[in-house]
């Protein structure tokens, strides 16, 4: 049976770097099927995540997908959420929104470049720190504990505890 992926990201697509950590994440520690097919929506922000727009993505790109199921799953940085009570509303509410809608929640402590890349990066940069990941392969340096954390720390994301759930891990 073929699966359908929606990946939610917050960035936008013009963009477009959660995907780039995203896929490098998937292409190292999964095997490869073309009965998994990967789209993205490009949130622009995570303020979005319920917005209309979003949600009739989803619904049209599920009710289009007739050869399989669809599995909806959102990346969402945490920002500050130990620090600022918005930021912790605001990640709380969007987990609370997937838990009830059956979708896939990963985070990444503070942001997806704190975690793959070990610090902040400025706006300005983070296209071509993104490139330079996958130019780089930087991937291969990731740890796996840093990747599959149960507890929300600096530096670390519940990445494969999501995904593991929908993909098959490579051998070794």
């Amino acid at each position: 049976m073929a699966v359908q992926m929606i990946f939610c990201v917050e960035t936008n697509k013009k963009a477009n770097t959660d995907s780039i950590y995203i896929t490098e994440t998937i292409n190292r520690f999964y095997e490869q099927t073309n009965k998994i097919s990967r789209k993205f929506i490009y949130l622009g922000s995570k303020s979005k995540y319920n917005d209309k727009e979003t949600i009739k993505q989803i619904a049209s790109w599920t009710k289009d997908f007739t050869i399989g199921e669809t599995k909806v799953v959102y990346f969402i940085d945490t920002d500050m959420y130990e620090r600022n009570p918005e930021h912790k509303k605001q990640f709380d509410d969007i987990k609370v929104f997937c838990d009830a809608n059956d979708y896939g929640f990963v985070w990444f402590c503070h942001d997806v470049e704190e975690v793959y890349l070990g610090r902040t990066i400025e706006d300005s940069k983070k296209v071509s720190e993104a490139g330079n990941f996958r130019k780089k392969k930087m991937i291969s340096a990731m740890t796996i504990s840093n990747l599959s954390s149960d507890v929300i720390r600096k530096n670390a994301s519940n990445i494969l505890n999501v995904l593991d759930e929908h993909f098959e891990r490579k051998k070794g």
